[in-house]
C-alpha cells in the first residue's frame, strides 16, 4: 500500500502500539541496572536503552512503512532518505539524563510528519504512567481521556515551564510579571509540551534551538488540545527541513500565546536553516582571518570547555572541579563544531555555558620555557 493510500488513523495506531513496546523495553533496562552509557560527540549522554529503543523503532516502522522517511536522534541523519511526503520523527528516550539518574521525567517520543506538519504523535512516560497521544482532527488524550490546554489569558500568575535565569535576566525590554515556574523543569522537552497540552501548566517557552525530534510529537498534542505552538516570533514550526531543527518554541493556549510572542518576539535567535547554506559556502560563515588558517600552516590550539556559571553576566564558574572539558582542537572550525554540539545540550540552562579558549602560548613548568603555538 502506498503512503498516500494509508490513513492517518492507521499510522497513529501503529505509533501507539510501538510506544508501549518501546516503553517496556526502556523500563527493562532500568530493572537491570540501566545498562552501559557513553558520551556522544559533543558530550551528550546515550545509553544502551536509547540505542535499543531506536533499533526497535527503526525495525518496526521501516518494515511497516518502507516508503516513509526516517529521522531519529540516535540515527545519523540522511537528508535524502527523509525527504519524503511522510516521515517518522523519533526520540527514543527524551530526557536521557533523567533516565540515567533514575528520576521519572523522561519519555518516548514518536511522531509522523506529513509535508512539514506534525500530524500524529505519542509521548509516553512509562515511569510516570502517562501515555499521551494525538492525531490531526481527532483531539489529544492522556491515558485515554481527552485533554485541553489551559484557558489563561494573562501573563501575570501564569505557570511557565522555562529557564528561571531567562525570566529574571535584566535584558528584557519589559520585566516579567510574577509567574510560577516549574522547579525543577522536566528534563524532557516533549514531556513539558505534554504537560501544557493537558493543562497542568500554562506554557512552555524555549528561547534556543531545538531539534525536530524534541518537538514534533509534542506539538501535535498542543494543537489537538486546543493550543498553539510556534517559534518565539510566532512563526509556524515546519518540520523535516534541510536542517531538522527549530530556532525556538513557545506553546500555550491560544489566549496566552500572542502575549508570549509579543514579549519574546524581538529576541534575535538564528534560524537553523541558515546552516544549510553554510554547508554549501563555508567561506561565508566565518571571518576570513579564521578561514585562511583552518587547515593550513602550523597547528593552532583551541580548547573547548564549559560549566555552570555563578552569574550569567560573568565568567566565574560555580565549581572548577566540575568543568566539562570537551577537547582540544587544531583549528577554529573543528573547535566551533564541538562547541556548538556542547552548547546545544544546555539550551535550557542559562547558567551553563561553553567557551572556546584559543591558547597562543604554553608554559613548560619543568624547564620554565614558554612556547608559542
Amino acid at each position: 500500500m502506498q503512503a498516500a493510500e494509508r490513513t492517518l488513523e492507521e499510522d497513529a495506531a501503529l505509533l501507539c502500539r510501538l510506544a508501549q513496546e518501546a516503553g517496556a523495553l526502556a523500563m527493562s533496562y532500568l530493572h537491570r541496572g540501566g545498562g552501559q552509557t557513553w558520551n556522544k560527540t559533543g558530550g551528550s549522554p546515550v545509553t544502551e536503552a536509547d540505542l535499543a529503543v531506536n533499533r526497535l523503532c527503526a525495525s518496526t516502522l521501516k518494515t511497516a512503512r518502507p516508503e516513509y522517511g526516517w529521522l531519529s536522534e540516535e540515527t545519523l541523519d540522511d537528508p535524502g532518505a527523509r525527504q519524503k511526503s511522510r516521515c517518522w520523527v523519533i526520540d527514543p528516550i527524551d530526557g536521557t539524563r533523567a533516565y540515567m539518574d533514575g528520576t521519572p521525567d523522561w519519555c518516548i517520543g514518536l511522531a509522523m510528519v506529513e509535508d512539514g506538519e506534525a500530524v500524529a504523535g505519542v509521548v509516553y512516560a512509562p515511569a510516570l504512567g502517562h501515555f499521551y497521544d494525538a492525531r490531526r482532527g481527532a483531539g489529544a488524550r492522556r491515558n485515554g481521556a481527552a485533554i485541553r490546554v489551559s484557558s489563561r489569558a494573562q501573563e501575570a500568575g501564569s505557570r511557565l515551564i522555562t529557564n528561571e535565569g531567562m525570566v529574571t535576566h535584566p535584558g528584557w525590554r519589559e520585566p516579567w510579571p510574577e509567574v510560577h515556574l516549574a522547579r525543577p523543569k522536566p528534563n524532557a522537552t516533549l514531556l513539558r509540551l505534554a504537560l501544557v497540552a493537558a493543562g497542568d501548566w500554562d506554557a512552555v517557552l524555549v528561547l534556543a534551538e531545538k531539534a525536530d525530534w524534541d518537538l514534533a510529537a509534542g506539538t501535535v498534542l498542543i494543537s489537538e488540545a486546543g493550543g498553539h505552538a510556534t517559534t518565539h516570533a510566532g512563526e509556524p514550526l515546519v518540520f523535516n527541513q534541510a536542517i531538522p531543527a527549530q530556532r525556538s518554541v513557545v506553546a500555550s493556549g491560544k489566549a496566552l500565546h500572542p502575549l508570549l510572542v509579543r514579549r519574546a518576539g524581538y529576541v534575535r535567535i538564528p534560524d537553523p536553516q541558515a546552516r544549510a547554506e553554510t554547508k554549501k559556502a563555508p567561506e561565508l560563515t566565518e571571518p576570513r582571518i579564521m578561514a585562511g588558517k583552518e587547515k593550513t600552516g602550523k597547528q593552532l590550539l583551541h580548547i573547548v570547555f564549559g560549566g555552570e556559571l555563578k552569574d550569567v553576566t560573568g565568567v566565574e564558574f560555580e565549581d572548577l572541579s566540575k568543568l566539562d572539558f570537551v577537547g582540544a582542537f587544531p583549528n577554529y572550525q573543528a573547535a566551533y563544531d564541538a562547541w556548538k554540539a556542547a552548547a546545544h545540550r544546555t539550551v535550557d540552562h542559562a547558567e551553563t555555558r561553553y567557551f572556546i579558549l584559543h591558547a597562543h602560548r604554553l608554559l613548560d613548568p619543568a624547564t620554565g620555557d614558554t612556547h608559542n603555538v
